[in-house]
């Protein structure tokens, strides 16, 4: 189980990014954002530890942080990295049967093109603190999401990605603070996972950042299946004289 997630991972980043061989790992990097949640680093299978030497010089040589996400069973070692810190360690949950739950929210599935667009970036990026989409943003963007609508307003979204191997990943889901707790994330997560079977998918797994949020998910079907490691180099500064 571990080491088939640990694959789809990183052949589904490697679908949608271009990759960087460095050392034990590939670094991933995205076509048009330079954030560090879409510019990471996952340990190769099978790889032979290393110290992540070629890793800091592919990563530092563009300007990004050096950092890694790892399905931690796969890859223990990687919390020993020489100049590394850990950032997050995480539940990885799956599911294998969708459920349906009920909000107060309508959960519409929105596609590119439609006008839902800039109104679910903009509820995905408020609810994890970001700032607003850019419009150049919003008329590239084409992604698989589900929006949560409440009297016509785009309240959270979450999304569902590339179906590989039968498994997709459930991922950015959010709600504005002002309609949190009345069941609208545990419903998107249910709708988004039933999209993504619906293209082919077995199995649907998913990271939560944060207990609260676990719960929620445990609710739409979700179980523990393995756990994440996030580590980071910080880049370094000059310090001042």
């Amino acid at each position: 189980m571990h080491e088939r997630i640990a694959r789809y991972l990183r052949n589904r980043v490697a679908a949608e990014r271009e990759a960087v061989p460095a050392g034990a790992f590939t670094l991933y990097i995205h076509p048009t954002e330079d954030h560090p949640f879409l510019n990471y680093a996952m340990p190769n299978e099978d790889a032979e530890p290393d110290e992540g030497g070629e890793l800091i010089e592919a990563a530092e040589g563009r300007g990004l942080m050096p950092r890694i996400e790892a399905v931690q069973p796969c890859a223990p070692w990687v919390r020993d990295l020489p100049g590394f810190e850990v950032e997050d360690e995480l539940r990885l949950m799956a599911t294998e049967a969708p459920v349906q739950l009920e909000s107060e929210a309508e959960i519409v599935v929105v596609r590119k093109g439609s006008p839902l667009v800039g109104g679910l970036l903009r509820a995905q990026m408020t609810a994890f603190g970001e700032p607003p989409p850019t419009d150049e943003r919003i008329a590239r963007w084409d992604g698989r999401s589900v929006a949560a609508l409440v009297d016509g307003e785009v309240v959270g979204g979450a999304s569902w990605t590339l179906v590989l191997d039968q498994i997709t990943e459930v991922a950015g889901i959010g709600v504005l603070e002002d309609h949190r707790r009345r069941g609208i994330a545990g419903a998107l997560t249910a709708e988004a996972t039933r999209q993504g079977f619906l293209e082919g998918a077995r199995m649907a797994v998913l990271v939560p950042g944060h207990e609260d949020a676990a719960r929620v998910y445990e609710r739409a079907g979700y179980a523990n299946a393995s756990r994440m490691i996030h580590m980071r180099r910080p880049l370094m500064t000059t310090p001042s004289v």
